[in-house]
Parts: structure tokens; sequence; C-alpha cells
């Protein structure tokens, strides 16, 4: 069997070889560079809105808190922790409830001011590799929060906005953005599919 894959492979090899034998290597090319634009001409809320396949939780919890402005203004940049869906059902289950509706109004408010960072913190130049603490809209013990970004080119997460880095802040669970470094007009959004928060 050995040798029946190796005579295989062998005739492969030269069936390969002789097919570019002739084949020149090229010399030149026309090459339009480019780099994606990470800014989207809206507000926070209205990028939101473009995908209620992803974040129709997220906005319902948003109107239920009744913190729709800080979305919406443009007077003051934040950066902001978007819930998708799966996220918003694992904080759903935490509160030991079924649906979202069933969930205290104090405790959606209180997740929503946690995942709201007073400024603008991208991997653009803002964050370092070595994790800092940030300010949260939830003020207190409870609002303590680090972020950093992957810079290292060889690891998969380069680029990656991280929250509570492991051992950086207590026991909080480590989360990495899905989806990051979008600029609306009232700030940075980074995408996130478990929420975050603090643990002593």
């Amino acid at each position: 069997m050995f040798k029946h894959i190796v005579l295989k492979l062998s005739l492969l090899a030269l069936v390969v070889s002789a097919g570019c034998s002739d084949m020149k290597l090229q010399t030149d090319a026309d090459y339009d560079a480019s780099v994606l634009d990470p800014r989207v001409d809206m507000t926070a809320w209205e990028w939101i809105e473009t995908r209620p396949d992803l974040f129709s939780k997220f906005m319902a919890a948003v109107e239920m808190a009744g913190m729709k402005e800080y979305y919406t203004q443009t007077g003051h940049p934040y950066t902001f922790l978007v819930l998708t869906d799966t996220a918003m059902n694992n904080f759903v289950g935490s509160q030991n409830v079924s649906s979202l509706e069933e969930c205290s109004a104090e405790s959606v408010r209180n997740l929503l001011l946690y995942h709201i960072v007073d400024g603008v913190y991208s991997s653009y130049g803002d964050l370092p590799v070595e994790p800092i603490f940030v300010l949260t809209l939830r003020r207190g013990e409870q609002g303590l929060m680090t972020m950093l970004t992957r810079k290292n080119p060889w690891m998969a997460d380069a680029g990656k906005i991280v929250v509570n880095d492991t051992g950086s802040n207590g026991s909080s669970p480590m989360r990495l953005a899905v989806s990051s470094n979008i600029i609306p007009t009232n700030g940075v959004v980074h995408v996130f599919e478990n929420y975050c928060y603090y643990k002593k």
C-alpha cells in the first residue's frame, strides 16, 4: 500500500512539474492599495439598528432602561460595548429568569452602564497592549473595567479588543470582542457575544 501511495505522489509531482515548466514568473502588476474605512456616517444607535438580526434584544434592553439617548447623542464620545442576542440571552439566564422583560429595570440599567465607557478606546492608538483601567458609566467598585488591544501580529486575535484580561481586574471574566473598531459619529463600537462584568 505504501508503494502504491508513493507511486501516485511521484506521478502527481511529475505531472505538476511538466505542466509548470513553460510558465514564466509575473514581473509586474497593477495594484491599487486601499484600507478599509472603519468610519460609519451614523450614530451608534443607527448602526445598531442596521443589524436587528444580531441586536434586537440589546435594543430592547436599551429602550427598557431608558438609555437610548446615550447612543443617539453626538455631543460626547463614548466607547459602546454592544451585546449580541447571544450575550443578552446569557445575561437573562444569569438573572434566573426566562426573558428580558422579567429582569429588573435596575439590573438591565446596570448592565448597560457597565457597557458604556467614557471616551474613545479603539485599536487605532487609543489602547495599549497592557491592560488599563477605564471609566465606565457604572460608578463604584462594580464599574471597574480594564481594556487592552492585541497587537502581536503572530496572534490570531491581533487587533482585537480585550475587556478584563485574565488577572487584570480581580476575578472578572475575560471577554474578547467579536467585531471591533467600528467608528460611528459619536464614539467607537465593539461587539461582544458575552456580557462583561466585574467580579472581586
